[in-house]
């Protein structure tokens, strides 16, 4: 079939702007000279292919239609696959030059040609198979110069002379950058189908993807890690210096935008809307999954060098947001989350040890690119990545410990996600069930262990004021990255739910675990305690709430946390009104702690030992006056209960006001329902009038 006119005037703009530079293909560096001409030309053809699709966009009327002479090809090409070919083969030989400028550009151009594809319909399945097949045949180029591409040929929908072609033509000189720069456009790629949904489209480029992810040569790959210690020392005899060279390369350039690539592929809205057990079942999430430890060994596999400290933490960040969206859209078995805790532990162990205590200063909180983080040390500064990376350890810890909790044989797979803990029945568990529920509750009573003073059991006169005061220096750690503060708190609150159940039917595994620790994981994670110490490390601010509400980033999760937290509340309101807050906490600021000015009663939301009058109040006393009487402090007297009431209502009437004013971002009314369900439950208090507050 003859190519359309749209491929046939891009092979030829390709050709005649490009040619000049790309002949012969056997350059690799360029001096500047040269690097501006081809900038100048790439740019060039970049600038006019989105002057083209900007056509399309408009209708077909207003696109501006190629003359004659340049619907012709230089060379004439009988199909769609060679003319693709030939344009895709000659926009790769500029991600083989050494110029990170001319691989930027060359990365564009061939996002840009996968759009005006996909807007003209011309041979979009193609488009997407020839840049896999690019990737996969880099690779195998990369990891072996005797690896014939013909054995990849045959894995593959392409002709070998197609393949040929492409190897010997595009990817003769390519690297560890090249190889970079087209998973760089697969990336890009993916991200522009989540704005623009297609599902025909969509499912083409996720075949494709899972297709090349599963020829790719992994064997060979942990041969290569195995024989070589990259930052080495011990070095097969075996392998030739260039591919030494470049294999010691791949890293951070390759396997960091490797990790980019994979974490767009599984943060698809569509999986979480079409529910756990499909999404564990997609190709490309099992392909993923199990990919992991391979991943994490690659990444983490050496001693951390001090000029590389960056990039480890960038793999390391990139590797646990991989797996935490995996732990959210699937279901995994039992042999996976154990597979992640050892991983946890022998690359992880680090963050999850690190005190929840030791806070930085507000400046080390700063945004990344601040003034304020120009003034610190790069001690304090690496201090503020290693905090990012440990909540994001420990929420990964929780989700492997609930998940491996809530185990409850093959009915968990036919469960939501939102409601594990459901799938408690009263058939007798498997010895599979017991034990990995057992290896759950293990995990997490051990690393809390590790956060509590030596001397804790639950009849020390302080075990409550313990238990509290690790809430609140977990909350404070969460408080200060809000992306994952509502998803770690409803983790929380399932876990304790799925808790209170085992303990309810005096499940084995639990009762078993439970009693080897001077602790209990109820009393740790009481969602009502939890809720407080949440209200009072945002100092009963209503507004911070309704920020949370209506922010892009945490307005779903926040609702659905509120959502489930009143409910409990109502369904345990004697729990709620008589919080007996105590606990010695931290004298650190809640960085979502508003100062208040003026003689009458306060509260610190980092607080100090407390007691209950006669009044219910709490009387918040200190222990060392001479230490504390600096600070100005004295007694406080405050009703948990009443500041959390007024909070909660003086949401309800914001949220109210926005929306009869249509202001709020999506409709409000279930979260409303709930809060004057709450509302009822405050007026029916005596001595509380149940008034609305601004």
């Amino acid at each position: 079939m003859s190519p359309p006119g749209e491929l046939r005037w891009l092979c030829r703009l390709v050709d005649e702007s490009l040619r000049p530079y790309i002949e012969p293909r056997e350059f690799v560096s360029v001096c500047k000279e040269k690097e501006k001409e081809i900038l100048v030309a790439s740019s060039q053809v970049v600038r006019k292919i989105q002057v083209q699709i900007r056509g399309f966009d408009f209708g077909a009327d207003a696109k501006p239609a190629p003359d004659k002479e340049e619907l012709c090809c230089s060379n004439q090409h009988s199909s769609v696959d060679q003319c693709l070919q030939k344009i895709v083969t000659e926009m790769m030989i500029l991600l083989t030059v050494k110029s990170e400028f001319v691989r930027h550009v060359a990365v564009n151009a061939l996002v840009l040609t996968s759009k005006l594809v996909s807007t003209t319909g011309n041979n979009w399945d193609g488009c997407i198979h020839l840049l896999c097949c690019s990737l996969e045949m880099a690779i195998a180029r990369m990891l072996s110069c005797s690896y014939a591409p013909s054995s990849g040929a045959e894995n593959n929908d392409f002709d070998s002379s197609n393949v040929d072609f492409l190897m010997q033509c595009g990817l003769k000189n390519c690297d560890w950058s090249t190889v970079a720069g087209i998973t760089q456009v697969l990336r890009v790629i993916c991200k522009q189908l989540k704005e623009d949904y297609d599902d025909g489209l969509v499912k083409v480029y996720y075949d494709s993807v899972n297709s090349c992810l599963l020829k790719m040569p992994w064997d060979l790959l942990d041969e290569y890690y195995q024989s070589c210690d990259i930052g080495g020392t011990n070095k097969s005899s075996s392998m030739n210096q260039l591919s030494r060279n470049s294999f010691g390369a791949m890293e951070p350039k390759f396997l960091g935008t490797f990790l980019q690539l994979l974490c767009s592929l599984v943060d698809r809205n569509d999986f979480v809307e079409t529910g756990c057990d499909s999404a564990s079942k997609h190709p490309i999430i099992v392909t993923v999954t199990n990919l992991i430890p391979r991943l994490v060994k690659w990444c983490l596999g050496k001693q951390e060098d001090s000029a590389e400290t960056c990039s480890i933490h960038y793999l390391k960040h990139k590797l646990l947001v991989l797996m935490i969206r995996l732990g959210s859209l699937t279901y995994l078995d039992c042999s996976i989350l154990l597979s992640w805790f050892e991983l946890l532990h022998n690359y992880f162990e680090e963050l999850l040890q690190k005190p929840l205590t030791q806070f930085q200063s507000d400046q080390g909180d700063c945004l990344e690119g601040s003034p304020f983080l120009f003034s610190l040390s790069d001690e304090e500064a690496c201090g503020m990545y290693s905090s990012h990376l440990q909540r994001q350890a420990v929420f990964l810890l929780l989700a492997c410990s609930f998940s491996l909790i809530s185990q409850r044989g093959e009915n968990a797979h036919h469960c939501n996600c939102s409601s594990l803990c459901s799938c408690f029945t009263t058939n007798p568990d498997s010895e599979l069930d017991h034990s990995c529920r057992k290896k759950g509750s293990q995990e997490l009573y051990k690393w809390i262990q590790g956060h509590l003073p030596t001397e804790v059991t639950i009849n020390h006169e302080k075990y409550m004021e313990i238990c509290m005061n690790f809430i609140s220096s977990f909350l404070q750690l969460y408080l200060r990255e809000d992306d994952l503060l509502f998803e770690v708190l409803l983790q929380l609150l399932s876990i304790s739910s799925c808790l209170q159940q085992q303990f309810e039917r005096k499940d084995a595994a639990y009762q078993d675990v439970k009693k080897d620790f001077p602790f209990d994981l109820l009393d740790i994670f009481n969602p009502v305690y939890l809720f407080h110490l949440f209200l009072s490390e945002i100092h009963y601010d209503h507004q911070v709430l309704l920020d949370y509400l209506i922010s892009k980033d945490t307005g779903i999760s926040c609702a659905k946390y509120l959502l489930r937290i009143l409910h409990l509340i109502c369904n345990s309101w004697k729990l709620f009104m008589e919080f007996p807050l105590n606990g010695e906490f931290l004298n650190q600021s809640s960085c979502k702690r508003r100062k208040v000015l003026g003689d009458g009663p306060q509260f610190l939301a980092d607080g100090m030992p407390s007691s209950v009058d006669n009044e219910a109040s709490i009387v918040l006393h200190i222990k060392n006056y001479k230490e504390d009487t600096q600070y100005g402090f004295k007694y406080y007297f405050i009703k948990p209960f009443k500041k959390a009431a007024e909070c909660l209502l003086s949401l309800n009437n914001s949220v109210e006001n926005l929306h009869q004013k249509n202001l709020f971002p999506y409709n409000p009314e279930v979260l409303l329902k709930r809060l004057r369900r709450f509302q009822e439950f405050c007026c029916q208090e005596k001595g509380f009038h149940g008034q609305k507050t601004e």
